[in-house]
């Protein structure tokens, strides 16, 4: 349900411009008398019980008549309208998207208001004990009393002729005016209706827009990634060819790897030195022998020794020659295998330093990371792009250009026709049906003078309601949960996520949390421990109301499309704790109505719409 308008006439601390209030949705402030409009609200939403009687005092006291309307789009998909003579009958409208004007359906106000629940206007207990806060309701204004009795009005007498006649013109000209109100009427109401599906036309941009602001959100999560990868110029092409330059650097080292192996199997350590060599040494020892023993002897023979001896020392000394030669070459292969692996370690470091500086620039483990990286990046300009695209292709279209186009003429034509509505008609006015009842019976008395008229139909009694009593916060608790069919701790544990951001912000973290004891009395966590709620200060005390009524409103606004109705009731609190309160009457309101009656300008500031 969303509410599209309030207007009124003769009623007490409602007088806005023009007796009219144009609602939207979201969070809406007013500047009127709160008190006012709440009542006035209830009475239209509920046309079954008698109205407020502040609201028509002005009419008892012979000024003119109280008269309300509200307009209504319905759950239901149908835009209804209630008018109201708070001291008289009620009327059910319904509006005729064919013949584009209001058509009256219902007087009874025990149906209207049955109609008016299934279009989702909320009963008299919730609208009563969730979706409404009245100044009176702190505990620091609670007044005790027991019962407020309503003293009705007396009956109407009839009127002398001169005075008849005068009040039968004044009618007839009020009829004419209501016949131009009603025309003017019809045509606001149509041009209203439009404008109502033109905005939620345009809203089917939210969803384009949504998308635009998540692909701008990711691609500005990656601006890092973005200026490391910017570093290669061709980030992809220079990935390629890091992975061929590691695999050219895996093969030659592999290739080293495998020739140090077999280098090490051929044996490659060197010979010890020939003077230390026993085979030499031992040839040349048993030649030197046999020469001096021929010599010393003079046996010839011995001689004949060396020449063995000395060619076993020759061939051990060519056989440790080749065994150095072996060596040497050993040597010069293991230089050449380090050089080469140095020369391919260096080749990669320098084919691949771009590509590992722009790994240790963007954060990553290792190139495969980067590489993953650049495919999120090129996935988000990619969503960038093609959101983008949409929006501009959603701009771009004819029907959203002629639907922005016709909104704006259609602002402009409810304006023209407010000011024409306003000088014409004097605001609002009454319907046809009743001053057409009340110029035939005022018609009737003339002709018959001599006869009493007929005393006007006494509204149903205001029946006295006794005042609250107990711990106002218990009082609050305990019939709000009732009302959202939740027992207390499953209402608590519902209100926990926004009493934990809100009560420690109002009452600079000296207050934490709500806890409910076995007996169902409400404790507040302060410093630590848990205190009874009831032995709060007065200030602290306005301050957990305040939480738990808005937590309850949310709730409300939550669990059925409606609309909350607040007074100027956050006059008595600092203005940090107003501030907090203005923020969070913004989120409650997403997607639903909150209708706030101030002035303060800490919550019209914060108000999607002000009037």
């Amino acid at each position: 349900m969303l509410l599209l308008e309030i207007a009124a006439q003769g009623v007490r601390g409602f007088s806005p411009p023009g007796g009219r209030i144009a609602l939207r949705p979201g969070y809406n402030v007013v500047a009127c008398d709160g008190v006012a409009l709440r009542r006035l609200v209830a009475a239209l939403f509920h046309p079954e019980q008698p109205a407020d009687p502040s609201l028509r005092a002005n009419a008892a006291a012979g000024g003119s008549p109280a008269r309300a309307g509200l307009t209504l789009a319905g759950e239901d998909g149908v835009t209804w309208r209630v008018v109201r003579d708070l001291a008289g009958p009620c009327q059910l409208q319904r509006f005729d998207p064919e013949r584009r004007a209001f058509q009256s359906v219902e007087q009874d106000p025990v149906r209207i208001a049955e109609a008016l629940r299934a279009a989702g206007v909320p009963a008299p207990e919730r609208y009563a004990a969730v979706l409404s806060l009245s100044a009176s309701d702190f505990p620091s204004r609670r007044a005790p009393g027991g019962l407020a009795g309503i003293s009705q009005p007396a009956p109407r007498r009839a009127l002398p002729p001169t005075e008849a006649r005068r009040k039968l013109e004044e009618l007839r000209a009020e009829m004419e005016r209501a016949r131009n109100a009603e025309q003017l009427q019809v045509e606001m109401d149509t041009l209203q209706s439009r404008l109502f599906k033109l905005e939620e036309m345009l809203k089917s941009s939210d969803q384009v827009r949504d998308r635009l602001q998540v692909a701008e959100a990711a691609v500005a999560g990656l601006v890092g990634a973005e200026a490391a990868l910017a570093t290669l110029r061709d980030p992809a092409l220079r990935m390629a060819a890091w992975r061929k330059a590691t695999a050219r650097r895996d093969e030659a080292l592999q290739k080293v790897a495998q020739e140090r192996e077999a280098g090490a199997e051929m044996g490659t350590s060197a010979p010890a030195p020939l003077w230390r060599h026993p085979g030499f040494l031992g040839g040349l020892g048993v030649g030197v022998a046999s020469m001096l023993g021929a010599l010393v002897t003079d046996v010839r023979t011995l001689a004949l020794l060396a020449i063995p001896a000395t060619g076993w020392a020759a061939f051990e000394g060519l056989r440790w020659v080749g065994l150095a030669e072996g060596s040497e070459t050993a040597g010069r292969r293991a230089r050449l295998l380090e050089e080469r692996e140095r020369k391919a370690k260096e080749n990669w470091e320098r084919e691949t330093a771009d590509v590992r500086a722009a790994v240790t620039l963007a954060g990553v483990a290792s190139v495969a990371d980067l590489g993953d990286l650049l495919t999120r990046v090129q996935e988000a300009r990619a969503a960038l792009a093609d959101a983008e695209t949409g929006v501009a292709t959603w701009q771009a279209r004819a029907e959203t250009k002629d639907a922005v186009a016709e909104r704006v003429q259609v602002e402009r034509e409810i304006g023209e026709l407010e000011q024409k509505l306003t000088a014409e008609t004097g605001g609002f006015v009454r319907d046809i049906h009743s001053l057409d009842v009340e110029i035939t019976r005022l018609e009737r008395e003339l002709e018959s003078p001599a006869v009493d008229a007929v005393p006007e139909a006494i509204p149903v009694e205001d029946r006295a309601t006794p005042a609250p009593t107990g711990d106002p916060l218990r009082a609050l608790f305990e019939r709000a949960s009732a009302d959202l069919a939740l027992s207390p701790g499953a209402a608590l544990r519902a209100l926990q996520p926004r009493i934990a951001q809100v009560l420690p912000a109002l009452t600079v973290q000296r207050l934490a949390n709500f806890f409910v004891d076995d007996r169902g009395n409400l404790q507040v966590q302060a410093g630590g421990k848990l205190v009874p709620a009831a032995t709060l200060t007065p200030g602290d005390r306005d301050l957990c109301f305040a939480v738990l009524k808005l937590g309850f409103a949310e709730q409300g606004l939550a669990a059925g499309k409606s609309v909350a109705v607040l007074e100027d009731a956050f006059a008595i609190l600092p203005e940090g704790s107003r501030r907090v309160i203005a923020r969070l009457l913004k989120q409650m309101a997403k997607g639903r109505q909150v209708l706030h009656a101030t002035v303060d300008p800490i919550f019209r500031e914060a108000a999607d719409h002000a009037a």
